[in-house]
C-alpha cells in the first residue's frame, strides 16, 4: 500500500467522522458550528462550502496507518483519528490567538474573522467535540482499552497545554537553553502525534510492548516535524506554507534557529540578536537584521541535521514495530515526505 493509497482510503472516512461530529443541533446553531466548519476549511468566510484548505491531516493518516501496521482494521480506529484531529484543530484555533496569528492556510484565520471572544469560544467547542468522537470509540473495543485509550487522549491534552505555556514562556526570556526547546516540542508537537501512532496501534490490536514502538515512531517524527516547522517559520516560501516568515521573529518566538544562532554567533553579535529579540516591537527592518544574524551562524544547517536525525529515528522505531508490509511502505513513505516538506 502507498501513501497516496491510504489517504484515499483513510480521508473521506476521517472527513466524513468529522463533519457528522461538528454537524449543528440546530438552525440557531449554523453560524456557531459554522466557524468550526470553516476552521476545518469546508466553509468560507461567509459559510458557504468550499473545497481545500484543510490541512494535511497528518495525524489521523498516522494513527489508522499504525492501526493497520499491526493487522487491525482501519474502520475501527475512524472515530479515534477524527478525535485526534479535531484535539489538534483545537489548540490552532487557541494557539493563532495566541500567537496573534491572522492567517492559517492562505487564509484569515478564525479569530481574525470573528474576533477574539468567538475564537475561543469556537476552541472550547472542538475540544468538547473531540470527546464526543473519542467516545464513539466505545463501541468499538473492549471498554478496558477504551477507558485506557480515553486516559492517554487526556493526558495529551495536558502535555499540548504544557507545551504551549513553555512556548509562550519563553517569549519574555532572553535566552532558552536547546534542552528547554527539546521540553517544549516535545509537548507541543510530539506528544500528539506520538498519540496519534501508539492509539492507533492499541486500537488495531498491539500489546502495550509493541505499542510503545509505535510511539516512539510518532514522538521521533514529531520532533522532526516541530523543528522542520521552525525552519519554515524562518526561511521557508510564503506562497507554499501560508504563512509570513517574519511572524517567528517578529513575535520574538524561541525557535531552534534562534537558540542555536545564540550558541554560535560571537559574544557581540549574540547580543545583538538578543537585543533585537527584547525590543518591544521589531519592524522589517529589524526582523531582516535578526534573520541575517540567524543566517550567519549556519543555524539553518544544524536545524536540518537534527531533523533528519529524529526522522531516521523514527525509522528505527518503525522497524522495531514488525510492522505488516503493507502499512509499513506506506509509513516509510510519510516520514520521508515530512523531512522534506515545504509546508
Amino acid at each position: 500500500m502507498t501513501l497516496s493509497e491510504a489517504i484515499a482510503r483513510y480521508l473521506p472516512a476521517v472527513e466524513d467522522a468529522m463533519r457528522c461530529i461538528l454537524s449543528p443541533p440546530s438552525d440557531e446553531f449554523k453560524r456557531f458550528y459554522g466557524m468550526m466548519r470553516y476552521h476545518q476549511g469546508w466553509l468560507d468566510e461567509a459559510l458557504q462550502p468550499q473545497a481545500g484548505a484543510s490541512g494535511k491531516r497528518v495525524r489521523p493518516v498516522l494513527c489508522l496507518l499504525c492501526c493497520q501496521a499491526v493487522g487491525g482494521q482501519y474502520e475501527s480506529a475512524t472515530s479515534l483519528a477524527a478525535a485526534i484531529e479535531l484535539m489538534h484543530s483545537f489548540t490552532l484555533v487557541h494557539d493563532d490567538i495566541e500567537d496573534r496569528s491572522e492567517t492559517r492556510r492562505h487564509r484569515r484565520t478564525v479569530w481574525a474573522v470573528w474576533g477574539e471572544a468567538h475564537g475561543v469560544n469556537v476552541g472550547d467547542a472542538i475540544f468538547a467535540a473531540a470527546h464526543l468522537g473519542l467516545y464513539q470509540l466505545s463501541t468499538k473495543v473492549q471498554p478496558a482499552l477504551a477507558l485506557e485509550l480515553a486516559a492517554a487522549f487526556d493526558d495529551t491534552c495536558l502535555r499540548l497545554c504544557e507545551g504551549q505555556y513553555l512556548d509562550m514562556d519563553f517569549e519574555g526570556r532572553r535566552e532558552v537553553s536547546v534542552s528547554e526547546y527539546m521540553t517544549m516540542i516535545e509537548r507541543k508537537t510530539a506528544a500528539l502525534m506520538a498519540l496519534a501512532a501508539w492509539s492507533g496501534a492499541r486500537a488495531g490490536g498491539a500489546d502495550r510492548r509493541r505499542a510503545e514502538a509505535f510511539r516512539g515512531l510518532g514522538l521521533e517524527l514529531g520532533l522532526a516535524f516541530q523543528i522542520q516547522d521552525d525552519l519554515l517559520g524562518v526561511w521557508g516560501d510564503e506562497q507554499e506554507t501560508g504563512k509570513s516568515t517574519s511572524t517567528d521573529i517578529a513575535s520574538a518566538k524561541k525557535t531552534l534557529p534562534y537558540i542555536l544562532a545564540l550558541e554560535t554567533l560571537p559574544a557581540p553579535l549574540a547580543q545583538e540578536l538578543t537585543g533585537l529579540y527584547s525590543l518591544s516591537e521589531r519592524g522589517p527592518a529589524e526582523v531582516q537584521r535578526a534573520r541575517e544574524l540567524i543566517e550567519l551562524s549556519r543555524a539553518r544547517e544544524r536545524c536540518e541535521q537534527a531533523a533528519q536525525e529524529h526522522h531516521g529515528a523514527a525509522l528505527e522505531h518503525l522497524r522495531a514495530s514488525q510492522a505488516e508490509p503493507g502499512a509499513a511502505q506506506a509509513l516509510v513513505e510519510l516520514i520521508e515526505q515530512l523531512g522534506g516538506r515545504r509546508a
